[in-house]
C-alpha cells in the first residue's frame, strides 16, 4: 500500500491544477433523518412526517440519540432512490414517446386513407377520360362518313339554287314577253 496522507496533503492533491476531483455534492451520503423526511414527503405522508420530526428532535434534545445512530444512509438506499427516480423519468418519457407514436400512426392512417381516396378518384377520372376519347373517335369516324354525303347535298343545293334562279329568270322573261304581247295586241 502507499503512504498514508494527512488531510492537508489530500487537500493539496485535490487542488492541483489539471486534476479533477470525483466527489460532488450529489455523491455525499444523506443523513438518516433527511432520508426519512424526504421519503415521507415524497409519499405524501405529512402526518407521519410531523410525528417523526417531533419524536426525532425530542430524542435529540434529551440526548438519547448517539452519533452512531444519526449516521448516514447506506449507499444501497440512495442508489435505489436514484434508480427509482430514473425509472419514473424513463416511464414518463416512454409514455410521451408512445403518445407521439400513436399520433404519428393516426396521421399515417389518415394520409393513407386520403391517398387511397385520391387514387380511386384519379382512376375514375382516367377511365372517364378514356371513355370520352373513345366516344370522340367514334363520333369522328361517324361524322367522317357523313362528309361525302354532305358534300353531295351541298352540290345538289347549289345546283337547285342555280336552277331556281334560272327558272325565275326565265319566268320573268316569259312574263315580260306575255305583257309585251298583251299590250301590243290588245291596245
Amino acid at each position: 500500500t502507499g503512504p498514508v496522507l494527512g488531510k492537508t496533503e489530500k487537500l493539496s492533491l485535490a487542488q492541483r491544477p489539471g486534476q479533477i476531483t470525483k466527489t460532488s455534492l450529489s455523491e455525499t451520503p444523506e443523513v438518516v433523518d433527511d432520508f426519512l423526511c424526504n421519503f415521507l414527503i415524497r409519499m405524501g405522508m405529512n402526518r407521519t412526517l410531523d410525528c417523526f420530526q417531533t419524536e426525532w428532535y425530542e430524542l435529540m434534545q434529551r440526548g438519547m440519540l448517539e452519533p452512531k445512530d444519526v449516521g448516514f444512509v447506506p449507499d444501497a438506499y440512495t442508489c435505489n432512490q436514484q434508480l427509482e427516480r430514473e425509472n419514473k423519468r424513463l416511464r414518463k418519457e416512454m409514455e410521451n414517446y408512445k403518445f407521439a407514436a400513436n399520433k404519428a400512426k393516426e396521421a399515417v392512417l389518415k394520409m393513407q386513407k386520403e391517398r387511397d381516396f385520391h387514387r380511386m378518384h384519379h382512376k375514375r377520372v382516367v377511365q372517364e377520360k378514356n371513355r370520352l376519347i373513345n366516344d370522340i373517335k367514334r363520333l369522328k369516324t361517324h361524322y367522317a362518313s357523313y362528309e361525302p354525303m354532305l358534300r353531295q347535298l351541298h352540290e345538289k343545293y347549289e345546283i337547285l339554287l342555280r336552277e331556281k334562279m334560272l327558272t325565275s329568270l326565265e319566268r320573268d322573261r316569259v312574263v315580260g314577253q306575255v305583257k309585251h304581247f298583251y299590250f301590243k295586241y290588245l291596245i
